[in-house]
């Protein structure tokens, strides 16, 4: 500001001298303030990149997360079906469930349950639900387990609900071990029997073909094709170019066998032949049964218990009638109709009592008398397959053993008749 207006010389000059002070103070006040400001935007810049999160990181953490959990190797039904009957048995003699849980992760002595019931304790102590620990671990229980215990949780029945899983677990063992015992015998007569055959072609047959060779007679067309085989197997080359080949296929057939159109193939086909339509039928409606049963009984809505038992099926014939199953019902149509359309598959009796079920409003009770049937039936059914297929086994045997003899033999009667 300019004082040149005033005449007095001295007072002109303090007024500029005032002037030039406070300007200079007023500059200093905006430089103070706007260092401050950069101060204060600065400290907002660091606290905001330390509290933003590092994606890269979280994401490498969930990963580890899903990889640690894909590690555990889920327990045998019957492993989990005797571990489950043990917490409901600590739970009914008034054992708070966080104690029952760190007695089984202590007493357990499969790794995986050990590490799931330690975790479990630890959330309840945090105030989670057992079923919100339990659905971490979709490999270790299925659908059918957390929806019982969430049922049992809800109403208050968890004791109860856990003695009706474990009883469920069991029959599904049973019937999935009397299935494999029914198998295990003709897959173990007929890995046997490839291993003689290529026992004799690669030690046996050698020893007669120099003894044919030394005769100088034309072997017969069916021992020409074992001693052609046996040269083939000794053959390195062979060997070389086999081993990638079968190993291709193998891949090739794995893959082709997950398709869906290999495995509807594979299930109609179950149903149409006679050997295995009564096994697959009766196991099939027994566990689909005795999980409606469970489900149905502890409270759990009927569509959505309709859509767990279809998942025991395993079979896709089956499933398709599941699905029909719950489409009439959400149409307000019962569930017997749906069955009645498929006499080819479902027994009339199986229909029958579904119907008796509904109409009267007990079908908890109906359904579980018909997997009791069923699971009874599944163990005849099992001990005729397995009284059909063991004289099978020894005739496809017998078979194999008299082709390679007669092969064998065949050029020392030719040169008996020869003389003769």
């Amino acid at each position: 500001m300019e004082y040149s207006f005033i005449s007095d010389p001295v007072l002109r000059a303090k007024l500029e001298k005032a002037s030039k002070l406070s300007i200079g103070k007023t500059e200093t006040i905006n430089e103070e303030e706007l260092s401050k400001n950069q101060l204060i935007a600065t400290e907002n810049s660091i606290k905001k990149r330390r509290t933003k999160p590092n994606k890269k990181f979280e994401n490498l953490k969930s990963k580890r997360k899903k990889n640690k959990r894909k590690r555990l190797k889920p327990p045998s039904t019957k492993t989990l079906a005797v571990a489950t009957k043990q917490l409901a048995s600590m739970i009914r003699t008034g054992l708070p469930l966080l104690e029952a849980l760190n007695i089984l992760s202590e007493s357990s002595d499969n790794k995986t349950l050990k590490a799931v019931f330690k975790e479990a304790s630890i959330g309840i102590s945090r105030g989670a639900t057992l079923q919100e620990i339990l659905e971490k671990h979709p490999d270790v229980f299925d659908d059918m387990y957390l929806a019982l215990v969430s049922a049992g949780e809800t109403a208050g029945l968890l004791p109860e609900v856990l003695d009706r899983e474990a009883k469920l677990l069991e029959s599904l063992s049973k019937i999935k071990g009397q299935i494999q015992s029914a198998l295990t015998y003709p897959i173990a007569i007929f890995v046997l029997t490839v291993i003689v055959i290529i026992v004799m072609l690669v030690f046996v047959i050698p020893v007669f073909t120099d003894m044919y060779s030394s005769s100088g007679t034309k072997l017969p067309a069916l021992t020409q094709f074992l001693v052609d085989a046996s040269n083939l197997i000794k053959d390195p080359s062979f060997l070389i170019k086999s081993i990638p080949a079968l190993i291709v296929g193998f891949i090739l057939a794995k893959r082709q066998m997950k398709t869906n159109k290999f495995i509807n193939w594979k299930d109609s086909m179950l149903l149409k032949l006679p050997i295995t339509k009564d096994l697959v039928t009766k196991s099939c409606l027994a566990n689909f049964s005795r999980t409606l049963s469970s489900l149905n009984s502890a409270g759990v809505p009927i569509l959505e218990a309709l859509m767990i038992s279809k998942r025991t099926l395993g079979n896709r014939v089956f499933q398709r009638i599941a699905d029909k199953m719950n489409t009439e019902i959400q149409a307000g149509q019962p569930i017997y109709k749906v069955l009645a359309l498929e006499v080819k598959v479902i027994p009339i009796m199986f229909t029958s009592m579904f119907r008796i079920g509904e109409e009267t409003g007990e079908l908890s009770e109906m359904v579980d008398k018909l997997a009791d049937f069923y699971e009874d039936e599944v163990s005849t059914s099992v001990k005729s397959l397995t009284s059909v297929l063991e004289p099978l086994m020894i005739v496809f045997v017998a078979i194999v053993v008299a082709f390679i003899l007669v092969a064998m033999y065949l050029p020392m009667f030719n040169m008996m008749s020869t003389v003769g």
